[in-house]
């Protein structure tokens, strides 16, 4: 008789923002998988989150959570490896009050179950409200022929939530008046912002520019401090315009784990970053708690009372291995212009702002509850970062934790949409405009779920392990608060393969 076992994951602890913001979790429960007859069955789960929104009356947008499947098979007594799910474009269903949308591998193309499958799927409110969000029996169908099931293997699924945030349409100023270092900026001697008004392609050039002041109009050339030789940004290339999701929060260890033990022994040992080119150590460092023995899984330890850290934002890792999170997860990384829209939404850009729309810090110097689900810094705190040595806190905080108890932006730290942590904590990882490599980055290229033999992310399209074409922005908790501002691109084009105490990141969508 077909036996089937079913088990689910949850994204923890990522954050929502809303009137009023705490800490939450995705919650998946009751997970059924529905009968293997037809080469297409449903996989049916309840989801619910905590401090959820929708705002599409003013602002335009809502917060989601990004679902998707693994799969493994028992064949003859062999328990065979994780693989991801490949969903169908329709069958799927969800409650009244829910609206679901499928994402795709190409968004730029057809659907194709062998080619270009669903690879996961939005979940969210249809309309206005803010809370607790619950979602009972949705519904995805799985083509499990077109994974290689058989009616009479036995399946073990597990199902994984990210909560997104959707950011709409529109356009947006990047730079901040050439306040801070490296900033996009109109012509070497026009400090004025470029305005992104579409996806069209930009030309970058050494012109010393017009010096006719801020406008809300694309210019005709464009100047880049980090490639004064000049360049075309082709139209391919993501510039933050066109409606999009990005992780609410940056990659939890909870999550980090989550991922690494559905990977095959080869490819945890390319991804350990307990090994000597990460951490070096399973023990807490710099408030990175992962702990992997080179066999099995990894856990997080409990460290005393209950703190295992999981909701604090994953660090000591490379470009590589964010990439193969992202790819996992059917996601893409972000480009440093989808990093600037996040946080400074529709406003003008005001010099030397954070992500949330000022230019005063308070910044974390003490933890209650470390390591705890209920972690914060002490009231009023809304940047991580300028830890020095003799600091207190020596590594990235909860992610969310700023927004506990609190309901404006800029004391939560909160970017325009409601994106948290893009000032501090931890590194943000984007693709850059500053090199030829980077530009090379395509927007409608996703994840499809599989990572190569070896455990790398394989979209052709994306930066390489080594990094060249990728950059960081946004600051860390070890540096000043020049590098947390939301237009400081100093190193922007810093395409550093090496695993770092100072972060991972997070993903993107295209927008179904």
């Amino acid at each position: 008789m077909l036996r089937i076992i079913t088990l689910f994951l949850v994204a923890l602890f990522t954050i929502a923002l809303a009137s009023e913001c705490s800490c939450s979790d995705i919650k998946i429960t009751s997970p059924t998988l529905g009968a293997l007859s037809s080469g297409s069955t449903t996989v049916t789960f309840n989801v619910s989150w905590k401090a959820s929104w929708r705002n599409a009356t003013v602002i335009g947008n809502w917060d989601a959570a990004w679902i998707f499947v693994k799969f493994r098979t028992t064949t003859g007594g062999t328990i065979g490896d994780w693989k991801h799910a490949s969903l169908n474009n329709s069958g799927h269903s969800a409650p009244a009050g829910v609206t679901l949308t499928t994402g795709l591998v190409d968004t730029s193309s057809a659907f194709n179950i062998a080619t270009n499958p669903v690879v996961g799927a939005f979940i969210y409110r249809s309309v206005d409200g803010e809370g607790t969000f619950t979602a009972n029996n949705v519904a995805l169908s799985w083509n499990y022929s077109q994974n290689g099931v058989s009616n009479s293997d036995t399946v073990e699924i597990r199902l994984f939530g990210i909560e997104m945030v959707y950011i709409p349409e529109g356009g947006f100023f990047a730079g901040d008046n050439a306040f801070s270092p490296s900033a996009f900026k109109q012509g070497s001697s026009d400090n004025d912002p470029w305005w992104i008004g579409s996806e069209d392609a930009i030309i970058v050039t050494n012109s010393p520019g017009s010096g006719t002041g801020v406008r809300p109009e694309k210019a005709a050339e464009y100047y880049d401090p980090l490639d004064i030789a000049g360049y075309t940004l082709p139209a391919g290339f993501p510039k933050g315009y066109q409606a999009f999701y990005m992780m609410k929060g940056e990659i939890a260890q909870a999550q980090w784990v989550n991922f690494f033990n559905t990977l095959t022994a080869t490819q945890k040992t390319t991804r350990d970053i307990t090994s000597s080119t990460g951490k070096n150590s399973d023990d807490l460092i710099n408030r990175n708690n992962v702990s992997w023995s080179d066999s099995g899984d990894a856990t997080l330890p409990d460290r005393g009372g209950g703190a295992t850290y999981e909701g604090v934002a994953m660090n000591w890792a490379s470009w590589g291995d964010l990439t193969a999170y992202l790819d996992w997860a059917g996601l893409r990384p972000m480009s440093e212009l989808e990093f600037e829209r996040s946080g400074r939404g529709p406003y003008r850009a005001v010099s030397g702002e954070f992500a949330w729309g000022g230019t005063g810090v308070t910044q974390a110097t003490s933890i209650s509850n470390e390591g705890l689900p209920t972690e914060r810094a002490q009231s009023g705190a809304n940047l991580t970062c300028c830890n020095t040595a003799a600091s207190s806190i020596q590594g990235p905080l909860r992610v969310g934790s700023f927004a506990y108890g609190v309901s404006t932006r800029i004391a939560s730290g909160a970017g325009y949409y409601g994106v948290m942590e893009l000032s501090g904590n931890s590194w943000e990882r984007p693709v850059t405009v500053g090199n030829s490599t980077g530009r090379a980055f395509e927007e409608r290229y996703h994840g499809n779920g599989a990572l190569d033999d070896s455990g790398d992310a394989h979209v052709s399209t994306w930066p390489g392990t080594s990094g060249t074409g990728s950059g960081f922005r946004g600051g860390t908790w070890p540096n000043a608060t020049t590098g947390a501002r939301l237009s400081t691109r100093n190193n922007a084009s810093n395409g550093s393969p090496s695993r770092t105490s100072g972060g991972c990141g997070r993903g993107v969508r295209v927008a179904p």
